[in-house]
């Protein structure tokens, strides 16, 4: 490392402006998942009244998250049911899709049904058992989908990620550098 003239080195300064840079994307990509396309914003404004146009922006972030409508997208899995269902989808994904066609032959339900009681399942397979054998049949594709609830999801969860970032990115390292002087 080369000594930096105010006494850090410019490892330090160097990962202080990348954890800034992360924070600072990490901001913009919250802001950006509010704001439907351009296009849509106009037309929305132009012609549906004041209490419309906040239906058509939570509709848009509900097909966000919703994916196609005959199934939904790993987003969808984060919102309903945390990030165990999330990493189960993208690092094992023949697991998650076979897990789901054989809930859906098995149980004789639609695709979005199957995703939801499969994702319910990886987050905590004692309380979905139990919940199964109770005889409780509970709509999992419904949960975690209130647009207040995704909203406040979706900040806290920024908010967290940006501390984490910030924690592991900066202060760790600046410790780590002060007590190498």
């Amino acid at each position: 490392f080369t000594p930096h003239p105010r006494g850090r080195t410019t490892h330090t300064t160097t990962m202080k402006a990348f954890a800034t840079i992360m924070l600072v994307a990490n901001l913009a990509t919250l802001a950006s998942g509010f704001v439907a396309p351009r296009s849509s914003l106009l037309s929305a404004r132009t012609s549906a009244p004041r209490g419309a146009r906040a239906s058509v922006h939570m509709n848009s972030l509900l097909d966000f998250v919703d994916g196609t409508g005959e199934s939904y997208g790993p987003i969808g899995s984060l919102y309903r049911q945390g990030p165990v269902p999330l990493f189960i989808r993208l690092f094992q994904p023949e697991k998650y899709e076979m897990s789901v066609t054989q809930y859906m032959a098995k149980e004789d339900v639609d695709r979005n049904q199957a995703q939801g009681n499969m994702d319910a399942y990886f987050a905590d397979p004692n309380g979905w058992a139990l919940e199964k054998m109770s005889g409780k049949d509970r709509d999992y594709y419904k949960i975690g989908t209130d647009p207040q609830q995704m909203i406040l999801t979706t900040v806290w969860g920024g908010g967290i990620t940006s501390l984490l970032l910030w924690i592991f990115l900066v202060r760790i390292p600046a410790r780590m550098a002060a007590q190498h002087m």
